[in-house]
């Protein structure tokens, strides 16, 4: 009968298991100490024994540096000298796994599922297959550090002031009230939601914002005001095409249908009232009618 000696098999195990660690993450001796404590399968250990399981390891060609005070003296595993392949019954099961994230749109599942496939990625022999498996389309162009400390802000609905790329390409300061973060499926993109004084509701592309750069108050009450517009449009024109459930027709005529409208966003209305084009007959509120004129006499120069 083959006889096992168990102290071998102990360090074996413990070696695996410390590997497991580093393939994780950056991990402390008394991280790695802990954690072995935990389980119910290996004994407790002293520091110089997690010392020889780490120089076992870079024995076996893993490249293990350690890190300084500021981190703890943290373990981290650089290069692995191990090397996987997939088949294509395996990738497509990745990949639908990938799919499935964004099914859920929620972002969340999204960057764990992304710094898993990362993580396994450095393992994987074949290029192809590792740029397969990381093809996570426009949510990469987002700076996850600053992903997480929004997502942070929304759950306190913090006010916060951030470095926002505009469409226009020019960065500018914006104070906004989070509120939530969501993903879109139409353009593949993130967006975080919220109020500000200036604009109202707004939502701000994450991979414009480019710095968070104060927290203005902490567990901030909505200061945003709800807006009323009355506008005619076209009798023949169907408004319920075009009307949300903010929207109300107060009254008809064979001339034209009269609309309230509550809304927070002065840039949504303008661009609804735009889009009914020659079937919009009037509108009651004297500044967004103005506003609306520059709009197309601005368009009407640039097209001249």
């Amino acid at each position: 009968m083959l006889k096992i000696d168990s102290n071998v098999a102990q360090t074996g195990l413990r070696v695996l298991f410390v590997l497991q660690l580093l393939i994780k993450g950056p991990v402390s001796k008394a991280q790695i100490i802990e954690e072995i404590s935990k389980t119910t399968f290996l004994k407790n250990v002293a520091p110089d024994t997690i010392t020889l399981d780490i120089n076992t390891l870079k024995s076996a060609g893993f490249d293990i540096v350690i890190g300084n005070k500021s981190n703890n003296y943290c373990y981290e595993l650089k290069l692995s000298p191990i090397k996987i392949s997939f088949s294509k019954k395996e990738i497509k099961a990745f990949s639908l796994a990938k799919k499935a994230m964004f099914h859920f749109m929620d972002f969340r599942y999204i960057i764990s599922i992304y710094e898993t496939f990362a993580k396994i990625s450095k393992l994987i022999e074949s290029d192809e297959q590792s740029e397969s498996l990381l093809n996570f389309g426009n949510i990469l162009k987002t700076n996850f550090k600053i992903l997480k400390e929004l997502d942070v802000h929304a759950k306190h609905k913090n006010k916060i002031a951030v470095l926002y790329n505009s469409p226009s390409g020019k960065k500018r300061e914006m104070e906004i009230i989070c509120a939530k973060i969501e993903y879109s499926k139409k353009n593949d993109k993130l967006y975080l939601w919220g109020e500000c004084d200036e604009y109202g509701s707004v939502y701000l592309r994450c991979d414009h914002i480019k710095k968070i750069s104060r927290i203005i108050k902490v567990n901030a009450q909505s200061e945003c005001k709800i807006k009323k517009c009355i506008y005619d449009i076209a009798g023949d024109e169907n408004p319920k095409l075009n009307m949300g459930e903010n929207a109300k027709i107060i009254k008809i005529t064979p001339d034209f249908i009269q609309i309230r409208e509550e809304y927070t966003n002065d840039f949504q209305i303008k661009q609804k009232l735009l889009s009914y084009g020659s079937s919009l007959l009037g509108i009651k509120d004297d500044k967004i009618k103005e506003e609306l004129i520059k709009i197309i006499q601005d368009v009407e120069e640039l097209y001249n």
